[in-house]
Protein backbone atom coordinates (compact mmCIF):
# COMPACT_ATOMS: atom_id res chain seq x y z
CA UNK A 1 0.00 0.00 0.00
CA UNK A 2 1.33 3.24 -0.77
CA UNK A 3 1.61 5.82 1.70
CA UNK A 4 2.69 9.46 2.31
CA UNK A 5 1.12 12.46 0.89
CA UNK A 6 -0.67 12.24 -2.45
CA UNK A 7 1.17 8.95 -3.35
CA UNK A 8 -0.02 9.12 -7.21
CA UNK A 9 1.46 12.18 -7.89
CA UNK A 10 4.66 11.89 -10.53
CA UNK A 11 7.47 14.06 -10.36
CA UNK A 12 8.74 15.16 -14.08
CA UNK A 13 8.72 11.33 -14.96
CA UNK A 14 10.42 10.20 -12.19
CA UNK A 15 7.91 7.69 -10.24
CA UNK A 16 5.63 7.74 -7.89
CA UNK A 17 6.04 8.54 -3.76
CA UNK A 18 5.64 5.60 -1.99
CA UNK A 19 7.04 6.90 1.43
CA UNK A 20 6.65 10.43 2.22
CA UNK A 21 8.19 12.80 4.26
CA UNK A 22 8.10 11.55 7.99
CA UNK A 23 6.40 8.74 7.18
CA UNK A 24 7.48 5.47 9.03
CA UNK A 25 9.08 2.46 7.60
CA UNK A 26 10.34 -1.06 7.92
CA UNK A 27 13.47 0.96 9.33
CA UNK A 28 12.48 4.18 10.50
CA UNK A 29 10.28 6.04 12.82
CA UNK A 30 10.58 9.15 10.84
CA UNK A 31 11.67 8.87 7.32
CA UNK A 32 13.97 11.70 6.77
CA UNK A 33 13.10 12.13 2.78
CA UNK A 34 10.66 10.47 0.40
CA UNK A 35 10.93 7.18 -1.55
CA UNK A 36 10.26 7.73 -5.40
CA UNK A 37 9.68 4.21 -7.36
CA UNK A 38 10.10 3.64 -10.50
CA UNK A 39 12.35 0.96 -12.12
CA UNK A 40 15.84 0.61 -12.27
CA UNK A 41 17.94 2.55 -14.66
CA UNK A 42 15.21 5.13 -14.65
CA UNK A 43 17.69 8.75 -14.97
CA UNK A 44 18.14 11.20 -12.03
CA UNK A 45 18.84 14.73 -12.74
CA UNK A 46 19.94 17.77 -10.38
CA UNK A 47 17.30 19.55 -8.58
CA UNK A 48 19.84 22.48 -7.96
CA UNK A 49 23.34 23.42 -9.31
CA UNK A 50 26.20 22.18 -7.05
CA UNK A 51 29.20 20.29 -6.12
CA UNK A 52 29.58 16.41 -5.74
CA UNK A 53 30.64 16.37 -1.70
CA UNK A 54 29.72 11.93 -1.66
CA UNK A 55 30.09 9.63 -3.87
CA UNK A 56 29.71 5.67 -2.28
CA UNK A 57 29.17 2.64 -4.41
CA UNK A 58 29.91 -1.05 -4.36
CA UNK A 59 26.83 -1.84 -2.39
CA UNK A 60 24.90 -4.78 -3.02
CA UNK A 61 20.46 -5.34 -2.47
CA UNK A 62 19.90 -5.91 0.43
CA UNK A 63 22.63 -4.91 2.27
CA UNK A 64 21.66 -2.71 5.54
CA UNK A 65 22.62 0.11 4.13
CA UNK A 66 21.64 3.26 2.41
CA UNK A 67 22.75 1.67 -0.91
CA UNK A 68 24.80 3.43 -3.67
CA UNK A 69 24.89 6.73 -2.36
CA UNK A 70 25.33 10.12 -4.21
CA UNK A 71 25.81 13.94 -2.42
CA UNK A 72 25.43 17.06 -4.22
CA UNK A 73 26.01 20.39 -1.91
CA UNK A 74 24.12 23.07 -3.43
CA UNK A 75 24.86 26.98 -2.89
CA UNK A 76 22.90 27.08 0.43
CA UNK A 77 24.95 24.92 2.15
CA UNK A 78 21.92 22.30 1.87
CA UNK A 79 23.27 18.22 1.03
CA UNK A 80 20.93 16.41 -1.19
CA UNK A 81 21.07 12.89 -0.73
CA UNK A 82 20.51 10.26 -3.31
CA UNK A 83 20.15 6.59 -2.10
CA UNK A 84 19.53 3.26 -3.57
CA UNK A 85 21.12 3.93 -6.73
CA UNK A 86 22.23 1.60 -9.45
CA UNK A 87 24.63 3.95 -11.24
CA UNK A 88 26.51 7.36 -10.45
CA UNK A 89 27.73 9.89 -13.41
CA UNK A 90 29.39 12.00 -11.34
CA UNK A 91 32.70 12.27 -9.45
CA UNK A 92 33.78 13.72 -6.29
CA UNK A 93 34.11 17.50 -6.34
CA UNK A 94 32.69 17.65 -9.84
CA UNK A 95 30.60 21.03 -10.17
CA UNK A 96 26.85 20.06 -11.76
CA UNK A 97 24.34 21.98 -12.76
CA UNK A 98 20.74 21.80 -12.27
CA UNK A 99 19.40 19.52 -14.74
CA UNK A 100 22.27 17.01 -15.42
CA UNK A 101 21.65 14.05 -14.99
CA UNK A 102 23.57 12.84 -12.23
CA UNK A 103 23.12 8.60 -11.28
CA UNK A 104 20.08 6.62 -12.06
CA UNK A 105 17.36 4.67 -9.78
CA UNK A 106 18.50 1.49 -8.63
CA UNK A 107 17.93 -1.50 -5.83
CA UNK A 108 21.20 -0.98 -3.64
CA UNK A 109 21.43 -1.44 0.27
CA UNK A 110 17.64 -2.12 1.87
CA UNK A 111 15.43 -1.33 -0.51
CA UNK A 112 11.89 -2.66 -0.12
CA UNK A 113 8.44 -2.00 -1.55
CA UNK A 114 5.08 -0.82 0.20
CA UNK A 115 3.53 -2.77 -2.04
CA UNK A 116 5.26 -6.25 -2.27
CA UNK A 117 6.26 -5.33 -6.23
CA UNK A 118 9.76 -4.07 -7.47
CA UNK A 119 11.22 -2.54 -4.80
CA UNK A 120 13.48 -0.17 -6.68
CA UNK A 121 13.75 3.64 -5.60
CA UNK A 122 15.74 6.99 -5.15
CA UNK A 123 15.16 7.79 -1.02
CA UNK A 124 15.53 11.24 -1.83
CA UNK A 125 16.90 13.45 1.51
CA UNK A 126 17.92 16.88 1.91
CA UNK A 127 19.63 17.95 5.07
CA UNK A 128 20.19 21.58 5.96
CA UNK A 129 23.68 23.26 7.25
CA UNK A 130 22.29 22.93 10.83
CA UNK A 131 22.05 18.88 10.23
CA UNK A 132 18.32 18.73 10.14
CA UNK A 133 16.21 16.78 7.17
CA UNK A 134 14.21 19.29 6.15
CA UNK A 135 11.16 18.20 3.35
CA UNK A 136 12.69 17.50 -0.15
CA UNK A 137 9.21 17.86 -1.86
CA UNK A 138 9.73 21.37 -3.23
CA UNK A 139 12.76 19.97 -4.68
CA UNK A 140 11.54 16.58 -6.13
CA UNK A 141 10.19 17.94 -9.30
CA UNK A 142 13.25 19.02 -10.99
CA UNK A 143 14.65 15.50 -10.39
Amino acid sequence: MARGPNPQKRFTNLGVITTGFGDKTEQEAFHGGVDIANSSGTPIRAPVDGVVTKVEGGRADGENSFGNTLELRDADGQVHQFHHLQNMNVKLGMPIKKGAQVATIGRTGAVYSPSGGDPSNLDYRIVNRYNQYINPLMYAKYL
